[in-house]
């Protein structure tokens, strides 16, 4: 220090090489700091559920099927009426926000190995509604094809859900082991 400089404003500090921080970046390097923090708790807490083993049950059966030709837009159809058990409540923890809970329709053509077509969906928000029951459930999207593949084709239905957490990744899980295969009538209704 300079004896008998007078202390006016920032002027002795600038003197010593010290800036003061203006009220802005204090604000923005507590605000990035908190920032920082946040994120670093919600990978921590999304970590925690990676660990959490679910054992849902599934069944999926068709109950009915009519097949239809559409001439003039050159497609089949196929409306079908399914029964669903599921039993998804064991797939909930904490970190599970809601589930998209969907069934499709995959078969073969010769134009296309894997043709994949969703029939039902459903959003479910609450555990209490993760036991899905019904033994009459008609598709809310029809079963079409591009061409006229449907007709006398084996068509398995498995069932899908994505878990959309609170925070963490979005995951996929199918019910590959509860796969329910069957053939398309060879006439059309």
């Amino acid at each position: 220090l300079v004896p008998g400089a007078a202390l006016s404003g920032g002027v002795l500090l600038a003197q010593c090489g010290v800036l003061m921080h203006s009220f802005w970046q204090r604000l923005n390097a507590l605000f990035f700091y908190t920032l920082s923090c946040l994120g670093a708790f919600a990978f921590l807490a999304a970590a925690t559920t990676y660990f959490h083993e679910a054992e849902p049950r599934v069944s999926l059966q068709l109950e009915r099927i009519m097949l239809r030709r559409i001439q003039s837009a050159g497609h089949d159809q196929a409306i079908l009426s399914l029964a669903i058990d599921a039993d998804l409540r064991s797939v909930f923890n904490w970190n599970v926000k809601q589930l998209f809970v969907y069934v499709t329709a995959e078969y073969e053509t010769q134009a296309n190995v894997l043709n994949q077509v969703v029939v039902w969906d459903s959003v479910i928000s609450e555990p209490e509604q993760a036991h899905i029951k019904s033994d009459l459930v008609v598709n809310k999207y029809s079963l079409t094809d591009q061409g006229f593949g449907l007709r006398d084709n084996e068509v398995k239905l498995v069932l899908n859900w994505n878990v959309v957490p609170a925070t963490g990744l979005l995951t996929l899980s199918h019910a590959f082991d509860q796969i329910h295969t069957f053939q398309v009538p060879a006439t059309y209704a």
